[in-house]
């Protein structure tokens, strides 16, 4: 084996390593004006509550995808805007989740 083999392998390594650890930290917030999507304690991705039509477990084929490690607990987010109105994450706890957010977009569009 030559150097430059083993310098391969070890990048390729620590770029499976930091995504596992990229997508086993995956968190989801709901505040009172978005759905905010975290990852490694940052905010990555932001979607307003008011950019929200639907929210529901039955998955979409064209989707951007949010979600972590336990991809059976999908909860697809379809939105009013976007070109991938199809917004897919997986929370610890998805029938709780879809409630808490279904209803903070009712709040929110009820305000807006």
């Amino acid at each position: 084996m030559n150097l430059t083999f083993i310098i391969q392998a070890m990048l390729v390594a620590a770029v499976v390593l930091l995504f596992v650890t990229a997508t086993a930290t995956i968190r989801y917030r709901i505040t009172s004006a978005a759905l905010e999507v975290l990852i490694l304690g940052h905010v990555a991705r932001r979607v307003r509550l008011s950019d929200i039509e639907e929210v529901h477990r039955r998955g979409a084929l064209v989707h951007e995808s949010w979600s972590g490690p336990k991809f059976w607990n999908a909860v697809t987010i379809r939105r009013r805007s976007g070109l991938f109105r199809n917004f897919v994450i997986s929370p610890d706890d998805p029938d709780r989740f879809l409630e808490r957010l279904a209803e903070a977009a009712r709040d929110a569009d009820g305000a807006g």
